[in-house]
């Protein structure tokens, strides 16, 4: 474990150094859409997918938007928020009236983690045709959209989920033998807020809150700043990345800002801290390079 703390440091402290330095990413604005690209890709077919729970749903949406609950699509055994199976999705998908094929667009009214968690949710099942809007419900009515009660129903249709996709996901096992055997190039990134990190996260875990992923508006932020967020604080592209968080939730906002900023290898951790917490001695966290205030802006 000391070793991976270590290693974590030493990479920190050398992309802190490193200057202008460039980096390899992949291509760019690939899981993120502004409001008004959304409301304009509407008018060419794509379908809004309201992630909120169905009571907040009911009490505004955007007009044409269909409710797909991210609560509908996890289990809560053995750990809240996991991962359901591919049957559920189906069940889910095809209610709402929606197949793999269609072009999918996810928001939420909760800072992007309610509607990242459904995109990482059907990534897992090789869905890829879906991005989420930035802002969610707040900047959609900024830019235009029509707050309505009324619910957008489709007809019933099939959903097929595809192979899950094993490279997006880390198991306890995986963790721990990590831990035991660490990997150059492997980090563990703790998404969590700094009094949850400050009572115990995974050792060496390098910790960067969710909520620095977006501006003040409750928009992501773009990609360009989310690599300088990232590159301070020693997460280069070339790495594999593990978020966690408690269930997983936030971390899957940062998953979409990592993969939208051009990181390619990006895993959560299904299980979360309440797993791990549950099946391993909570180690208070080793020091490590903080974020700053600029890279919050």
């Amino acid at each position: 474990m000391k070793k991976m703390v270590l290693a974590l440091l030493l990479a920190a402290v050398m992309a802190l150094s490193a200057g202008c330095v460039s980096y390899d990413y992949a291509e760019t604005g690939q899981y993120i859409v502004t409001a008004k690209e959304a409301l304009d890709m509407m008018q060419d077919g794509a379908i809004l997918i309201d992630a909120q729970p169905a009571e907040e749903y009911g009490a505004g949406h955007i007009a044409g938007a269909v409710s797909v609950p991210m609560g509908s699509l996890v289990v809560n055994e053995p750990y809240p928020n996991m991962l359901p199976d591919g049957a559920q999705i189906e069940e889910v998908m095809g209610a709402a009236g929606l197949t793999e094929t269609d072009t999918l667009l996810v928001y939420d009214n909760s800072a992007n983690m309610q509607a990242a968690r459904v995109q990482w949710t059907l990534n897992m099942f090789s869905n890829f045709n879906v991005r989420v809007v930035s802002g969610g419900l707040a900047s959609l009515e900024k830019a235009g959209g029509e707050v309505t009660t009324e619910a957008a129903v489709r007809e019933a249709a099939s959903y097929k989920a595809g192979e899950r996709q094993k490279t997006l996901v880390v198991s306890l096992d995986y963790i721990n033998a990590k831990l035991n055997t660490p990997e150059e190039g492997l980090v563990i990134v703790d998404t969590r807020s700094d009094e949850e990190y400050a009572e115990g996260t995974i050792p060496g875990a390098v910790h960067i809150e969710y909520t620095w992923n977006n501006y003040p508006s409750g928009e992501y932020k773009s990609p360009m700043d989310l690599q300088s967020t990232y590159i301070k604080n020693g997460i280069l592209p070339g790495m594999k990345i593990i978020l966690f968080c408690k269930t997983s939730v936030r971390a899957a906002q940062t998953y979409t800002a990592l993969k939208d900023a051009g990181y390619t290898d990006v895993r959560i951790y299904d299980g979360a801290w309440l797993e791990y917490s549950d099946n391993n001695e909570v180690e208070a966290p080793a020091e490590t390079i903080a974020p700053t205030k600029q890279d919050a802006s």
